[in-house]
């Protein structure tokens, strides 16, 4: 039997990007989003190319919902190899005496409580395997902060420390847990946003020269779930064209 993959988020850019390497790599792919549609588009694209996967809805920030999800692939598939955390967003920009709680608690709800709650979940199915690989994503912005975008860059940050300690917790399992943390990254949801001005200042900065693409990410997703990355944990993989390196 293929490995399983649970994929929040995998109805985005970055998301649908890793749903489609892990399939293409024979990974039967559970495509989690809080768009359903998002979803089946991805799942749509992988069947047609010959993988195998299935859409779900999800939303990571309720408890209940997590779990159902959890219990429902396990009932399904009999196992969770892989959990890739990729549901997420900054969604404001502002100054921090413009944030209302609630907008604050929205970002670190999606970013840093959804994580915590999909991991709490799984955790569990992949001690019964003693096996088990968990990818969380965090940003640049979680190492160097940015102006506007305070609660996003504590999440951020948060799912850093967050996976350097599950990673210690959970490696006694056979559990795997890194944190992949792109930078500036051409997704629809980016582009849709951004002027060809302000891409062509970002290409300026970084130092190879371009933005990256979902499929950028997804390479790195990909190679923490092979036999390759079996002696790494706990670790941030900075994935931005060099932009940041800490």
């Amino acid at each position: 039997m293929s490995q399983v993959a649970l994929i929040t988020g995998g109805g985005g850019g970055i998301g649908g990007a890793v749903a489609r390497r892990l399939a293409a790599a024979g990974i039967t792919v559970i495509v989690a989003d809080y768009d359903h549609g998002a979803a089946e588009k991805i799942r749509g694209k992988i069947v047609s190319s010959g993988g195998k996967a299935d859409a779900l809805s999800v939303d990571v920030t309720q408890a209940r919902e997590v779990k159902a999800l959890v219990t429902d692939v396990e009932k399904r598939f009999g196992r969770i190899d892989v959990l890739a955390n990729i549901a997420g967003g900054s969604f404001y920009t502002k100054r921090i005496e413009e944030f209302t709680w609630s907008e604050w608690k929205e970002v670190i709800d999606v970013n840093l409580k959804g994580t915590f709650l999909m991991c709490r979940e799984v955790a569990p199915v992949m001690q019964k395997q003693k096996s088990g690989r968990i990818l969380n994503t965090a940003s640049n912005y979680g190492v160097t902060g940015s102006a506007l975008r305070t609660p996003y860059s504590a999440a951020k940050a948060g799912i850093i420390a967050f996976t350097k300690t599950l990673a210690q917790e959970l490696a006694p399992d056979g559990i795997l847990v890194n944190t992949v943390a792109p930078g500036p990254t051409d997704t629809p949801r980016v582009m849709g946003k951004e002027s060809p001005e302000a891409r062509k200042q970002r290409w300026s900065e970084i130092p190879l020269g371009r933005t990256g693409q979902p499929e950028d990410l997804a390479e790195a997703f990909y190679f923490l779930t092979t036999p390759e990355s079996n002696w790494i944990t706990g670790q941030t993989f900075h994935v931005n064209g060099g932009l940041v390196t800490p």
